[in-house]
């Protein structure tokens, strides 16, 4: 009991250490992850992102919104959240397979610390991550028969559908074998099974009610872009060329390498066989050694970063054999033969996991779709570690020790990291403080091509820059009664060789605008004089 303690305060000391000090050296990514936040701010029911946006991830933030008002301070608290989350349930899955304490909380400090975790945008795919290891979890700590099981299987899929839509095909995999295994167990006239299947029909039809179908409804030519755009950085690879830098450019680039009449990825099997073939081939490669990198990542690069090559080489090495040494080999071989394996706990790991199988394979094995595959990685390592039998010497009390020794050396390392405990440049969340700090007296007209309306009022309207096509900016923002315009390094870079942007730098005061800086880094915010 004190060893599990032990383990809570390791996991909790080692959480506080990577979070407490994350908005000093992490700063605000725009992109999906800001379009949440945004459909969380003003989430409302019916949901109008549409059911493919994520409803369930909006309300998460919406929820914590009741307690967090500022918009800034609950985009970082989410985050670190998460993380924290993240690492809990990575703990809680592989104890629930087997796996000594130590081990157990040895692993989920590692993954605290990788690239998997913090690092990982959007946010979005911790959210069914932590899902997916918490009913892993509790399927494998609790003796329900495999109906029972697939039903909660079932509905976690559902769940995870309505943050990621793909994870719908889950849903109805893990419902199909559920339906297999009530008949198989002749169980559906059980009270307590009809209880499940009540609870189970209500929380389905409900959700589906409340948002929709993820899947079959909304905006069905999300998955068609994705395909689209992740060819062309295929191609663009192939070719050894850069990618274009706007959606426009890929999709011309897309339909001038497969044709006009090529849009999915069914289209391009049909007419462009070479082609898709070659697009699937590539990202089974990438994903594998994705997958392999990731390993290495987390288990050797986090505990040893910092450490000359030579150096961790050598250390690494000598632990290498001593546990080599230690193993009982007649015995561990015996206990690979012989020792059980929850095969259906397995087919219900595989079924919440085939969606981010398929799109890896499908479209791209992009870095938030790879942190689902790390859920097989640390079965098949609790799998191999179950068996693992050691020699009965008196030195094994020594090693143990030194095992825990070298899992609180790790979490020691890993504080050493720079990116986690020294302040770093923030210029868009700098940009952000500045902005939400001013109380405009009317209603803010912002001309922008990033996402800070997401933390301005509610009521604001957004002008994309590609409406300027005139070449008189001053004009424009007369015609488009623009008062509000945060002049980025990303903004200055696009308008800066604009002969009218230019010119109206000589004369934004006598359009009624004053100009004030927002960070360390050159930003500069022109709003209506009016407005302050």
């Amino acid at each position: 009991m004190r060893l599990h303690w032990f383990s809570i305060f390791l996991l909790l000391t080692a959480s506080l250490v990577l979070v407490h000090y994350l908005p000093f050296w992490k700063d605000v990514e725009f992109g999906d992850e800001t379009t949440y936040l945004g459909s969380g701010l003003s989430f409302s029911i019916p949901f109008k992102g549409g059911a493919q946006w994520g409803p369930l991830y909006a309300a998460w933030y919406a929820f914590w919104h009741f307690f967090i008002p500022n918009s800034l301070d609950l985009y970082y608290f989410n985050w670190a959240l998460l993380s924290v989350l993240a690492g809990i349930t990575v703990f809680l899955f592989v104890r629930s397979l087997g796996v000594s304490l130590a081990a157990s909380t040895w692993i989920a400090v590692l993954f605290l610390f990788s690239d998997q975790n913090v690092p990982l945008n959007p946010k979005i795919s911790i959210a069914p991550f932590c899902l997916i290891l918490g009913v892993l979890a509790l399927i494998h700590l609790r003796t329900w028969s495999n109906s029972r099981r697939f039903l909660v299987i079932s509905l976690a899929g559902l769940l995870c559908a309505y943050c990621r839509p793909e994870f719908y095909i889950s849903f109805l995999l893990a419902l199909i074998i559920a339906v297999f295994w009530v008949w198989k167990e002749k169980g559906i006239l059980q009270p307590t099974l009809m209880g499940w299947a009540g609870v189970f029909v209500i929380l389905a039809i409900g959700l589906h009610l409340l948002f929709g179908n993820p899947l079959f409804t909304g905006d069905d030519n999300r998955s068609t872009v994705a395909f689209q755009q992740h060819f062309v950085v295929n191609y663009s690879a192939w070719m050894n060329q850069p990618e274009p830098s706007t959606i426009e450019a890929q999709l011309q680039l897309f339909h001038k390498v497969l044709g006009e009449d090529v849009h999915t990825l069914t289209d391009a099997v049909k007419m462009q066989p070479k082609w898709a073939i070659k697009h699937i081939s590539t990202n089974i490669i990438h994903t594998v050694t994705a997958n392999l990198t990731n390993v290495v990542s987390i288990f050797y690069q986090i505990l040893f970063r910092g450490w000359y090559s030579p150096w961790r080489m050598a250390v690494v090495a000598g632990i290498v054999l001593v546990f080599l040494f230690l193993i009982d080999y007649k015995t561990t071989a015996r206990n690979f033969r012989r020792k059980p394996v929850d095969w259906w706990g397995l087919v219900a790991l595989i079924t919440l996991l085939i969606p981010t199988l398929i799109a890896t394979v499908l479209i791209y094995p992009r870095t938030h779709y790879l942190i689902f595959h790390l859920v097989l990685v640390l079965w098949v390592i609790a799998f191999v570690l179950n068996r693992l039998s050691f020699r009965e010497i008196k030195a094994m009390q020594t090693f143990s020790a030194a095992f825990l020794a070298l899992l609180v050396l790790s979490i020691f390392v890993t504080i050493r990291l720079p990116e986690y405990h020294r302040k770093a440049p923030t210029p868009t969340a700098d940009n952000v403080r500045f902005i939400t700090q001013l109380n405009p007296k009317a209603r803010l007209r912002v001309l922008e091509r990033d996402w800070y309306r997401v933390y301005l009022k509610k009521d604001s309207d957004w002008i994309h820059v590609e409406e300027y096509t005139d070449g008189d900016f001053a004009k424009f923002v007369r015609d488009k009664n623009i008062n509000f315009i945060l002049m980025t390094q990303d903004m200055q870079s696009y308008f800066g060789k604009d002969s009218g942007f230019v010119s109206f730098l000589n004369q934004y005061k006598s359009e009624g605008f004053v100009k004030l800086p927002t960070n360390s880094e050159g930003a500069y915010l022109f709003i209506k004089q009016s407005l302050l």
